[in-house]
């Protein structure tokens, strides 16, 4: 075993030495403006909320303003399947009444919009994932921290991707967790500098097998809960783009130290994500435990 343990260290060695120093060399790259996406398509609901925005060459000083693209200062005309979407004010982002998604339909992203006196186009496609995927249980009720905190789901056929959004009603350095076996000794200055760290979790399950009439179960872990509070668990069931966005967006960098472009569906000028997910919430209330 310890001769197995040396030949493997070894060749890891060997493989990383021949990789060089990991390193982005950007002498020779040019800045290319884009249009950067960020749209996400629900069946049984409008489209809405896609919000259009520009990337920066590096070292730019940047003004909130011109980040967002809008039709007035931009020039931008975006539609879906064809039809044109309008620009909400309030929200800086693009919607349409005029169609409500569908399950196992696609949908066709067009954009264009003038970035620094250029003229860019692009387009991307998502196809919402098939009927199929809901939580059993709406409400867990009240759970006792440290106790399991279990639910079971129907996946939709065809799709093995599923994310989980974890967040507490209420999170603050008053009811937080302080008794918890991962961080015990935590004071209240340590929490409030890490606050949404602590507020904000999120996890993943990947090639999830979605036979006809299956169920599958998801335990939510004692790191994913640091408040007695109410909590929300969103459940997105995502499609091929929500997935790879979600798995390749902030891991561009191989164990090697090689840099990775992550997975963008676009053609043209543009980046970002264009997806659709199936999503339902369910809720539950951790208490502490009874002195």
């Amino acid at each position: 075993m310890k001769l197995l343990k040396t030949i493997i260290a070894l060749a890891v060695f060997l493989l990383l030495a021949s990789c060089g120093d990991p390193q982005v060399d950007i002498t020779g790259v040019g800045y290319q403006s884009k249009i950067a996406v960020q749209g996400y398509v629900y069946p049984n609901e409008e489209i809405k909320n896609i919000r259009i925005t520009r990337n920066f060459p590096l070292e730019t000083m940047i003004n909130p303003e011109d980040l967002i693209l809008t039709p007035s200062k931009n020039s931008v005309e975006i539609k879906v399947n064809g039809i044109a979407l309008q620009f909400d004010v309030h929200t800086q982002t693009y919607y349409t009444n005029a169609i409500t998604a569908n399950f196992g339909e696609t949908y066709l992203l067009e954009v264009s919009a003038i970035i620094d006196g250029e003229q860019l186009q692009t387009t991307s496609a998502t196809t919402v994932p098939l009927e199929g995927f809901s939580l059993l249980t709406k409400d867990l009720g009240t759970v006792i921290y440290r106790t399991p905190i279990e639910f079971q789901f129907t996946p939709s056929p065809g799709t093995d991707f599923y994310a989980f959004s974890i967040i507490p009603d209420s999170a603050s350095v008053d009811n937080f967790i302080y008794d918890n076996p991962y961080f015990p000794n935590l004071e209240r200055q340590d929490v409030e500098d890490d606050l949404n760290s602590f507020r904000f979790q999120f996890d993943l399950v990947i090639n999830v097998e979605s036979s006809p009439g299956s169920i599958r179960e998801y335990e939510i872990l004692g790191l994913d809960t640091w408040f007695y509070s109410t909590y929300q668990v969103i459940v997105y069931a995502g499609d091929k783009n929500f997935k790879d966005y979600v798995l390749t967006a902030s891991n561009v960098q191989q164990f090697d130290g090689n840099f990775i472009d992550p997975r963008m569906y676009f053609d043209g000028d543009g980046i970002g994500v264009f997806g659709s997910a199936i999503r339902d919430t369910l809720t539950f209330n951790l208490v502490a435990p009874s002195e």
